[in-house]
Order: structure tokens, then sequence, then C-alpha cells
């Protein structure tokens, strides 16, 4: 028998590529045709010709396997609605208060408007939905914290999160910079003096502590919402470095070292409030950012800037509360409060 009997030659069709190899062209990492019995690569080889059967990854899901998946995902929310309580509406969109008004404008948005399931989606559109996902939820003072959609906290009803006390990390910082050996206490006719220096010279153009919310909590309410006393420090050591007065430098020929003390004061104390910020937190830590570029040591300047930036995401400075604030979660002052130091801290990180 001629060898021409035995290995007849594979048909003449143009060598194409196949959707799925064979096991031999997969470890070859050569280009499998898909020619039965055996594909052109293995007839060259005279190796066998066999698959694995086993679901390509190319493979398109059919519409039945989007809509069994949808029907699982609406069965689970609903589930999830009646462990919370409410066993009508799903959890998505069972409080606008727990989410962001982007989520509520999502889930609530009529059913023929969204995407069939083998429809394009638009970049835009994935944006919105990775949006959606973030939420917010309130502390015990009622400071807003964010969780952004990759955080598993985004789908934990807010009652069910555990937010650390700002307070409590407040009152921890102070006593530990009362403990300072060089702690001090300006006098009323020195901290208007700073303050002034303050508002004239260096709030004016960096724009990150609304000054009616400050004076107002300073002199009238003393809630200690928007005038703390680690944005105080971080204010009056700014402020010490536009002051010819001797008293406030640590070294009295020594320029350098006006607001040394008050620097060292909001350190401790923003050590221990970074636990649990809040808005003032973000403005103190800003400002002592700033207090260290001005004394040469960029390095720290920028990291404390940098911590102001990430403070203010965490709190979702970024995001518009104002839908919290037409349903009474959030006052006007602490909008403004959260407008002004945001793009004050913006205006720093750029």
């Amino acid at each position: 028998m001629s060898t021409a009997a035995v290995y007849s030659a594979p048909p003449p069709n143009p060598r194409k590529r196949a959707s799925v190899a064979c096991n031999g062209c997969r470890v070859k990492r050569t280009k499998c045709d898909g020619s039965q019995p055996r594909c052109s690569a293995c007839y060259d080889r005279q190796q066998n010709c066999e698959y694995t059967q086993a679901e390509s990854n190319r493979k398109r899901h059919t519409n039945a396997y989007i809509n069994a998946l949808e029907a699982r995902v609406a069965s689970l929310e609903k589930q999830l609605a009646q462990r919370n309580g409410d066993p009508g509406t799903p959890d998505s969109a069972k409080d606008s208060g727990n989410c962001d008004h982007e989520e509520v404008a999502f889930v609530n948005a009529p059913q023929a408007s969204q995407p069939a399931p083998n429809s394009t989606v638009s970049e835009e559109d994935m944006d919105d939905l990775a949006n959606a996902l973030g939420c917010f939820t309130l502390g015990e003072i009622g400071e807003l914290r964010y969780f952004g959609a990759s955080s598993n906290f985004s789908i934990i009803p807010n009652h069910s999160i555990k937010v650390p006390s700002s307070i409590q990390a407040r009152l921890r910082g102070i006593e530990a910079a009362e403990k300072m050996p060089d702690f001090i206490t300006p006098s009323d006719e020195m901290r208007d003096h700073l303050l002034e220096i303050f508002w004239r010279w260096q709030n004016c153009w960096q724009y990150i502590v609304p000054r009616e919310l400050f004076v107002r909590d300073l002199y009238v309410e003393k809630s200690g919402r928007y005038c703390t006393p680690s944005l105080m420090a971080a204010i009056l050591a700014m402020s010490s470095r536009y002051s010819p007065r001797l008293e406030l430098r640590t070294d009295p020929d020594d320029a350098n070292t006006a607001g040394e003390a008050f620097a060292a004061q909001a350190k401790t104390m923003l050590h221990y409030e970074c636990e649990a910020p809040t808005t003032s937190t973000v403005q103190a830590t800003a400002l002592l950012g700033l207090y260290w570029a001005t004394i040469d040591n960029e390095g720290l300047g920028f990291l404390y800037i940098g911590m102001a930036t990430r403070m203010a995401m965490n709190l979702g400075l970024h995001c518009d509360c104002s839908p919290y604030a037409s349903k009474g979660l959030v006052s006007a002052d602490d909008v403004e409060a959260r407008n002004v130091t945001f793009w004050g801290v913006y205006f720093l990180d750029k």
C-alpha cells in the first residue's frame, strides 16, 4: 500500500481559525482550523485531534440565561427587603435616605427607559450604575459618611453600620494635647488677633473655612461643630506665620518657629481625630499641611494635604448631598461647610 493511500492529503479548504481550538493546538499555541476528523495542524504532526468538552469562554449567554439571573436578583432583593422590615419594596429602592441621590434617580427611573439585556450599554450609563452603588450613612452628630461602590458597606442598611464616634476621638485628642509640656492656651486678645490675620490674609485666597459658621459657633452657639480645638490650633499655627509678635515663637530670635506650639497641638489632636474625621478635621488637616509647607517641610505638607483629600472622599464631600438637606437630614449650614471644604481641599491638592 502506498504512502499516499495511508496518509491522504487534507481537504484543499483554505486555513482558518476555529472558535474553539483542539487540545493539541492549545498546548502548541498554534492556529486551529477546526477541520474534522483532524485539524490541519494535527494532521501535519500525525497526532490525534481531541477536544475538551468545556464551554467556550467566548460563548454569548442566551436571553433566557440573562432573564433567569435577573429573576434571581429580584428574588434576593425581595428577601433582603423582607428581612429589613419592608416586604413590599426592594432594598435598592427602599429608602432614598440610605443611598446617594444618584441611586434614587437610577432605581426610580421608568422601566421602559432601561436598556434591554442584549442592548449596548454606554460608558456613561456604566459610570452612573457604578456611582449608584455608593451610599451615605449618618454619624452620631449628624455627620455624613460615604461608602463607595467598592465597599461592602454600600449594600448594608444604614442602621447596621457602626460609625466610629467622632466625639470620643476628639476628646482623646484634646486630652493628649493637654498633657504636652509646651501646651498653651492663648488669651482671647491673642486668639482674636490671629483670627483676624487668618481671615484677612490666608482664608481670603485659600478659602477652606466658612467664616460665618466658624465665628458663630465660636462666640454664640459653642457647639463644637464648626469650631473645634484642632481646627482652632491649626488656624492659630498658620496665622502666627504672619504675626510679628515674639511670644508666638518658641525661639524669639528665629521667626521660623512662629506657631510651632500650636502646630504641635493640632498634630496631636488630629492623630486621634483621623480615626473618625469630620468636616472640621479635613479643614484642620489641610491647614496644617499648609503650615508644614511654609516652614520648608514640603514632604510632610504634601502628606497632610493628601490625608485631607482622602478624608474628604471618606466623608463624601465630593458628592451632592442636597437631597438629604431637602429631607431635613442635613442642615443648610452643613451643606455649605461641606462644599467650601471640598473645593478648598481640591484647590490645594491641584
